[in-house]
């Protein structure tokens, strides 16, 4: 019998690693702009007929549903017709095995006359949250997508105007076949940023220098008062040192301070050389003292350098020069629906509704009594009880839908955030967290399902299901 790695499948997974290596090491990782609502697509992605842009937790939400049609036609078609026929092998199978395990164990839990509706709901929820879940495993998805400007239009109400403003991203660079890509080694800096780092430069420079002439000065002074109240073999000495000679000891005090400006210079030099070596282009102009030679290298015509102090565009063109001037992030194409709270509120609605629809189904309208219980109020002593535990039977209820909403979102979203944090610092072998990640999406669309049928079960019970139950053997 042969081994699951035997033949084409080992040559196919050394592949595979090898080619995350190489990525690993010549794409420098990314650490993509994290926010909880689905990102916008750009203008003219709208939902046809609705003027309501398209979001990428929606195409996500989307995707899952092609992908369970597929499934449903797959399984119909691969289901033996009759029960003299053997069932396929292979994922077939295994889905079936699943199947009966979960019908099993859903009717040890919701047995009855309403077995099948519970299951159908528990079923439904389970491979739509699980289909989401597990889509922060697919390689794309959160990665790739367009490459938007990060910056947004801010009013100002005391110039009754807007302007626009930028927040954090990163530098872009033109690769294969002009396709743009975030440069995760290079965090952009704006211009009046990297203007004012070199104004700072040549502050601590002069201010170095500064201290040094007036050390120098000090020295030489105390010098001189040596020479005059020292003793003489001292006085010769000092007098042999400095002599009469007043531009030599001027051009040596010169050439310290001008060590000392540099000294400081430099290390903003070698700090600017050091993002020109990682692919920068934010600074690597030549510096502000560099000389009047460079001074057009640096600023460029005086419409460039109006644009750089005062101007920052809305919709900068990626491949020119206007990329420089903003912050860049991914907007993915695609995004875990999990993570968007649209989603897991919606899906928790449904719950919450089908759980109301089959109390009412089962007891009519005698199961809003499990809310509002008077019936005991003025005929015992305890019918106050009754009704504050029906009060909190409905608050508890409708904590169900935040309940449902935020743990699926807070456990998706921050899975997704580890994948993304551990996939930056380790990008070779980030894979234990990945299957963690798998179980972590099983677990919680397994929760997230029985909780579900669970509620389902309880609204079709009444106060007096003892008494029914006795009744329905009797019968």
């Amino acid at each position: 019998m042969n081994s699951f790695w035997n033949g084409k499948r080992r040559f196919v997974a050394l592949l595979m690693f090898l080619a995350g290596v190489f990525v690993a090491l010549r794409v420098p990782p990314v650490i993509p702009f994290i926010q909880l609502p689905g990102e916008k697509f750009p203008e003219g992605f709208d939902i046809p007929f609705l003027d309501i842009r398209l979001t990428n937790t929606f195409v996500g939400s989307v995707i899952v549903w092609i992908v369970l049609l597929l499934f449903a036609v797959y399984v119909t078609r691969r289901r033996p017709k009759d029960g003299n026929e053997v069932p396929p092998g292979g994922f077939y199978y295994l889905f079936e095995v699943l199947f009966e395990g979960l019908m099993g164990f859903v009717g040890g839990i919701a047995g009855g006359r309403h077995f099948r509706l519970i299951f159908n709901m528990f079923m439904t929820i389970f491979l739509v949250v699980l289909m989401a879940n597990w889509m922060e495993l697919v390689p794309g998805v959160d990665t790739i997508g367009f490459i938007h400007p990060h910056v947004k239009e801010k009013y100002d109400a005391e110039k009754d105007e807007y302007k626009v403003v930028t927040t954090d991203g990163y530098e872009i660079y033109q690769g294969f076949l002009g396709i743009s890509y975030v440069n995760g080694q290079c965090n952009w800096i704006s211009p009046a940023d990297e203007a004012a780092a070199d104004e700072a430069a040549m502050v601590s420079a002069s201010a170095a220098a500064a201290v040094a002439e007036q050390a120098l000065t000090e020295d030489a002074a105390y010098a001189r008062y040596q020479a005059e109240h020292g003793d003489d073999a001292h006085a010769e000495e000092v007098s042999d040192a400095h002599g009469d000679d007043s531009h030599g000891e001027q051009t040596v005090e010169s050439d310290a301070v001008t060590a000392a400006y540099d000294e400081v210079l430099a290390a903003r030099v070698a700090e600017k050389q050091a993002r020109a070596d990682r692919g920068c282009y934010t600074g690597v102009n030549p510096v502000p003292w560099a000389g009047d030679d460079h001074a057009d290298d640096d600023h460029g015509d005086e419409e460039k350098t109006d644009e750089v102090k005062h101007g920052i565009p809305l919709h900068p063109d990626p491949s020119g020069e206007e990329a420089k001037l903003v912050p860049w992030v991914v907007l993915p194409f695609v995004r875990v629906p999990s993570t968007d709270l649209n989603m897991t509120l919606t899906i928790a609605l449904i719950s919450f509704i089908m759980i109301q629809y089959i109390g009412f189904k089962a007891l009519g309208i005698g199961y809003l009594t499990k809310f509002f219980n008077f019936a005991t109020l003025f005929k015992s002593p305890l019918g106050g009880i009754d009704v504050a535990v029906g009060l909190l039977e409905l608050i508890g209820d409708f904590a169900k839908i935040l309940s449902f909403s935020f743990r699926l979102l807070g456990n998706i979203f921050a899975g997704s955030i580890l994948l993304f944090v551990m996939s930056f610092l380790i990008p070779i072998l980030p894979w234990p967290f990945f299957i963690l990640e798998f179980f972590v999406g099983v677990i919680q669309a397994l929760v997230f399902a029985l909780l579900t049928a669970i509620f389902m079960n309880l609204a079709t019970i009444s106060h007096h299901h003892d008494d029914d139950h006795d009744q329905a053997e009797a019968h």
